[in-house]
């Protein structure tokens, strides 16, 4: 749901806390004065089944500190391969209940240099139907952009997002783990179909390994300054959510508070 006042807002993935109550993330976020939270979708934070009584709790708790539900971060996999997926009733009942105008989902799990037709006509049926279904109850669908799905590259997104061809259904772009990403030019390609946004960034471990490590938002090879201002410019009213923390750091809370205030700032 784009902000009443057309402005980029900010957020936390409670995923970043994952070992942690929900109640410890969202007073992070409300700490750190951000908008909203995106809840993950597994416990501690919430039941893959839906439960009316505790997803009426987790609203309370998000409300009573003045943020909204960004996205329901869900385990739904249209498409999937030989694996199972979250019941698309239980996701959007959950959803629906935490008043969360979108809901992330994941295109199948395979990758899309993997993906032979007709796993990509089964993944672009799914995801359809399911956007159908939200649609009737006022909810996007967002997928992913990670890799072993079928958003894994801007082109294989533009053309998930475009066979599928609803209104309702868009993209939860992110920067990749690899040091030769081009996040800004990832970005152009897909801007028209960005709903949502996470934020994370990464750094080359020492002694010249090629092997990546999670970094702070502000000290990762990913510059966010362009990103975001690209966003701007595009007049993006959606959320940017800091998703995880940065690796083997002594306190992840300061940690993930100084992420939070690094996106503040680039907000402005």
């Amino acid at each position: 749901m784009p902000s009443v006042n057309g402005q980029l807002r900010t957020a936390l993935c409670t995923i970043a806390f994952r070992e942690r109550l929900l109640e410890y993330s969202l007073d992070i976020a409300c700490e750190s004065s951000l908008d909203g939270v995106e809840i993950w979708g597994r416990e501690p934070h919430i039941s893959e089944e839906y439960d009316a009584n505790r997803v009426a709790a987790a609203r309370k708790m998000v409300h009573d500190r003045g943020l909204e539900v960004a996205v329901f971060g869900s385990y739904l996999r249209p498409g999937a391969v030989e694996t199972e997926s979250m019941p698309l009733r239980d996701v959007l009942q959950i959803a629906a209940g935490l008043e969360a105008p979108i809901v992330r989902v994941w295109a199948s799990n395979v990758g899309s240099d993997e993906a032979d037709d007709e796993v990509w006509s089964n993944t672009i049926e799914r995801c359809r139907e399911a956007s159908v279904a939200a649609e009737r109850m006022g909810m996007s669908l967002a997928a992913e952009m990670h890799s072993n799905t079928l958003a894994d590259t801007a082109e294989s997104a533009k053309r998930l997002v475009e066979e599928v061809g609803r209104d309702n259904f868009g993209l939860n772009y992110q920067p990749l783990a690899r040091l030769d990403d081009n996040a800004l030019g990832r970005l152009e390609a897909v801007l028209p179909w960005v709903i949502h946004m996470h934020a994370q960034n990464y750094a080359a471990l020492g002694n010249g390994a090629a092997k990546l490590e999670r970094a702070s938002l502000a000290e990762g090879v990913i510059d966010y300054a362009p990103l975001i201002e690209r966003l701007r410019r595009h007049g993006y009213a959606g959320y940017v959510a800091v998703e995880f923390s940065p690796s083997n750091v002594a306190d992840k809370r300061a940690a993930v508070l100084r992420d939070c205030m690094f996106l503040q700032n680039l907000k402005g």
